[in-house]
């Protein structure tokens, strides 16, 4: 599935999310063995490769000029188009949040059930070299008024000015650009309105026709247009994001970063430790009772904690992206409902409607022992979600690909258990027979459903899958 392989030019090399990257890096942190970094050998030969390679690097340089190598990185989201924005804006030398920001503007193009330019978000903020606690940016809550700019966009105009490198317009523009030329309709938006019943926003659509917003697009053009100094002095204290650090669980030997409060983040972290208790292995989760456990623990944790009365599941679409520099960036955002209000405005994107906090959840993971170790990028609709995810990658030892697309339960607003009934791979019998015993009859949910896209980093490997559930393809270069 490859689109694009690098010839012997030197010019960089984009592929789809199903082929591993590794060609064309730069010298990155964990080109070393990690093993071998201690003792006298160590000393004593370093010493000596290093006059042999400043010598050689000297005259080589005298001769060549300097030595230049391709970066990568990787973003994966619920639209083809919006991957490749992100990984376009980290090939002309943009950062993983420019990635980031550039990538859900085009979401609420080609997304619009899930995320508007009025969406919410939180966005976690990472940076391996450094290894400090990531920082976390909370843009939900709050309303937007006709005299401010609308939620989506002032939260990201703060990110921007935290933490953004390329020039505002430079992020904005290809969405604007996207929804005049136009986009192939995908299923899920197709799936999204009829669900909703909605049919007078957009027509009758159909998958694969090409729908061009004219509207959004002249909406997105004057955000674009408006000069940095101009943008960052219509954030205020009455619209301006929350900023904090994030929290962390140390988990089989992990360290998972999600939001704190008022987030759902410390709920969720609430059940993994739990669920730590059990001691599962890898091969446990192979056991149909397995899945029972996990769905069991979880659904005493929501109506221990009244989760589904606190926080509202909303809709939720999510960024996962990394940069050569090691910065990662995975932000959810969405509406409290699918198409928010259900009334486009004049500017061509619906305005968000009010409620409980929603149960977005951004997720960083590292290996707690090793630098070089697995890193892992991904956001999730909720706290159920999140635990699945969690226990697939990190307990079952699954690739990216294999728990991304695993069956999931989800624990309803009153309280029973869903089930994905148009998913394939689906729960077999004897599980669904188990999770019987915890509700009455498991729901069989219609599509569309919540999807969580994974970029991962082990040593200099990159790897990266978007959920077919988002009906999105990751990127990688």
């Amino acid at each position: 599935m490859s689109s694009m392989e690098d010839d012997n030019s030197g010019r960089s090399l984009e592929t789809r999310e199903n082929i591993p990257l590794q060609k064309g890096r730069k010298k990155s942190l964990c080109s070393c063995n990690e093993d071998y970094l201690s003792g006298s050998k160590f000393i004593n030969t370093a010493f000596g490769t290093l006059t042999v390679i400043i010598t050689a690097a000297l005259l080589l340089q005298i001769y060549y000029g300097d030595y230049q190598v391709e970066p990568h990185g990787s973003v994966a989201t619920d639209s083809l188009e919006c991957s490749k924005i992100g990984t376009s804006i980290l090939k002309n030398g943009g950062n993983s949040v420019d990635a980031t920001i550039a990538s859900a503007f085009c979401l609420a193009v080609v997304t619009p059930h899930l995320t508007s330019l009025d969406g919410e978000g939180i966005l976690l903020v990472y940076n391996h070299r450094t290894r400090l606690v990531p920082d976390v940016i909370n843009f939900s809550g709050g309303s937007t008024d006709s005299r401010s700019l609308p939620r989506l966009v002032v939260g990201l105009a703060f990110v921007h000015q935290m933490f953004g490198s390329l020039p505002w317009k430079d992020l904005v523009q290809p969405a604007a650009d996207l929804a005049r030329k136009g986009f192939l309709i995908p299923k899920m938006l197709v799936q999204a309105i009829r669900e909703a019943k909605t049919e007078d926003l957009y027509g009758r659509l159909e998958a694969g026709q090409l729908l061009r917003l004219e509207a959004l697009s002249n909406s997105l053009q004057q955000i674009a247009d408006i000069p940095e100094k101009e943008l960052y002095s219509r954030i205020t204290k009455d619209n301006r994001p929350s900023y904090g650090p994030a929290v962390k669980l140390t988990f089989n030997e992990y360290d998972i970063y999600v939001p704190d409060a008022p987030s759902i983040g410390p709920a969720f972290l609430q059940n993994l430790r739990h669920l730590q208790t059990f001691n599962f292995t890898p091969s446990d989760t192979t056991l149909t009772e397995y899945v029972y456990r996990v769905a069991e623990v979880t659904q005493n944790l929501y109506d221990t904690l009244n989760l589904t009365s606190r926080f509202h599941e909303g809709t939720s679409t999510n960024v996962a992206a990394m940069d050569l520099d090691d910065t990662y960036a995975s932000l959810t955002t969405g509406l409290h409902g699918m198409f928010g209000s259900g009334e486009i405005t004049t500017g061509g994107y619906t305005l968000d409607v009010g409620g409980a906090p929603c149960a977005r959840l951004p997720i960083i993971i590292t290996d707690a022992n090793a630098i070089c170790g697995r890193r892992l990028v991904l956001g999730a609709n909720d706290a159920a979600l999140a635990s699945q995810l969690v226990m697939a990658l990190l307990v079952a030892g699954e690739n990216v690909s294999t728990a991304v697309e695993a069956p999931r339960f989800h624990i309803l607003a009153d309280g029973s258990m869903g089930i994905e009934g148009a998913h394939s791979p689906a729960f077999d019998e004897d599980v669904l027979k188990y999770l019987e015993t915890l509700t009455a009859s498991p729901v069989l949910e219609a599509e569309p459903y919540a999807s969580s896209n994974v970029v991962e980093k082990v040593k200099d490997d990159l790897n990266s899958h978007s959920d077919s559930r988002g009906g999105g393809i990751a990127s990688r270069f």
